[in-house]
């Protein structure tokens, strides 16, 4: 059970590292086009645009999140999608009152326009779920999704940072089979799907995942009860993996919706994914699989214990490149975990400024390694050099693996 339990945790580890450079390489392709913009000075109000896309004219009609000195406008639409349209294609565009907003089962039914048939709809309080693996696997995420956001803003309360309340739902696509999930992720992630169990995309606003355990094939979606469900879920050798996936790229969707984070916002790369990892932690005696923030994430100290590495603490507030690089990214992870345990259990006060810091930057803004420097040593009264000894020592009182 041990060697399972590791192993699932590792493939965790290396999933999130793919849909990271993804998001990246999205991010860069998306500033490449809207360099230099400014944010839209009147965020509530809709534009119909009409643009020269894929050698067709075609309507967007959106709230305007950016618009770049060139033309360029990033739009949100009303199912929570960012589109980009570069000056060049916009023919003309017209500005609207605000819409008002789409019902829980409205955004639900138009997401299910774009999956394949066979999808159904479960909505709860903050989530839209389209799956079409057994209800009772789609429940029993929905539960942990629903506790997960509980625990979220209260957390971030207690640090001083009460979260803004939920606008909209969020949406969730579970897909029954890695096939028909692959199949669906390769447009977004390219080959990455193959290596990866679930993702959040900051342009779709969207967590896709799926059944990984098979329940639904071995049950022929029969399966009604989230408790059945859960059960049989924790007992097969890769719940760990798959509820630290979820719980890990949840978190990133409430952290984007909820204020703690800007999606698109050049948020530096070792806070979103340090918070992520920090959350994710499962705790398999639990009926949700999850239960408490913070706890040791073992394979995240195991790592850095091991390859702890003097000068990368400096060079992740600095950059993002060591995420990127196959060879240091999962270093570069546990190095990012560990500081941002330190900071939530140590440093609550300057951690919870810092954080209200990064959430007013916004979609699209220049950012540099001065700019990144300088937002740390104002946070923490020290380089992140300095805080290499302290860090260390932090690491060294908690508890070895079991």
């Amino acid at each position: 059970m041990a060697n399972s339990h590791r192993s699932a945790e590792t493939v965790g580890m290396k999933a999130t590292n793919f849909q990271l450079v993804q998001m990246l390489r999205w991010s860069a392709c998306l500033w490449a086009v809207c360099q230099l913009a400014t944010v839209a000075a009147e965020p509530t109000a809709v534009q119909v645009v009409t643009a020269a896309l894929d050698g067709s004219r075609q309507a967007v009609a959106g709230r305007l999140v950016v618009e770049a000195r060139d033309g360029s406008l990033l739009v949100e639409t009303a199912t929570q999608q960012l589109e980009i349209l570069a000056g060049n294609e916009i023919i003309s565009r017209t500005t609207c009152p605000p819409a008002e907003p789409l019902s829980p089962r409205e955004l639900g039914r138009l997401t299910l326009a774009e999956l394949p048939a066979g999808f159904s709809l479960l909505t709860t309080r903050h989530y839209v779920i389209c799956y079409d693996t057994s209800l009772g696997y789609a429940r029993w995420s929905a539960a942990l999704l629903e506790q997960l956001h509980q625990g979220f803003h209260a957390y971030f309360s207690r640090l001083g940072l009460p979260l803004k309340p939920a606008e909209r739902p969020l949406i969730v696509v579970i897909f029954s089979d890695r096939r028909a999930y692959e199949a669906a992720a390769a447009q977004e992630v390219g080959a990455a799907s193959h290596s990866i169990v679930g993702y959040y995309n900051q342009l779709t606003n969207r967590i896709t995942t799926f059944d990984i355990t098979g329940l639904d094939a071995l049950q022929d979606g029969r399966t009604t009860s989230a408790g059945r469900a859960g059960l049989a879920l924790l007992s097969s050798p890769k719940a760990a993996g798959l509820v630290a996936t979820l719980v890990h790229e949840a978190t990133h969707q409430l952290a984007f919706n909820a204020g703690l984070h800007r999606r698109l916002a050049p948020v530096p790369v070792w806070v979103s994914e340090g918070i992520a990892t920090y959350f994710e932690t499962p705790e398999l005696t639990s009926t949700r699989g999850w239960r408490t923030i913070g706890g040791i994430n073992q394979p995240r100290l195991d790592l850095v214990r091991q390859q702890f590495t003097p000068g990368l603490l400096d060079r992740i507030v600095a950059s993002d490149e060591p995420f990127r690089n196959p060879d240091q990214a999962l270093v570069a992870y546990a190095h990012a975990w560990a500081t941002v345990s330190y900071l939530a259990k140590l440093r609550r006060r300057e951690f919870g400024d810092y954080l209200a810091k990064l959430g007013e930057k916004p979609p699209l803004a220049a950012d540099s390694a001065e700019r990144r420097q300088h937002d740390f040593q104002a946070a923490f009264g020290c380089s992140p050099n300095d805080l290499e000894q302290p860090l260390l020592r932090y690491l060294a009182t908690l508890p070895p693996r079991d």
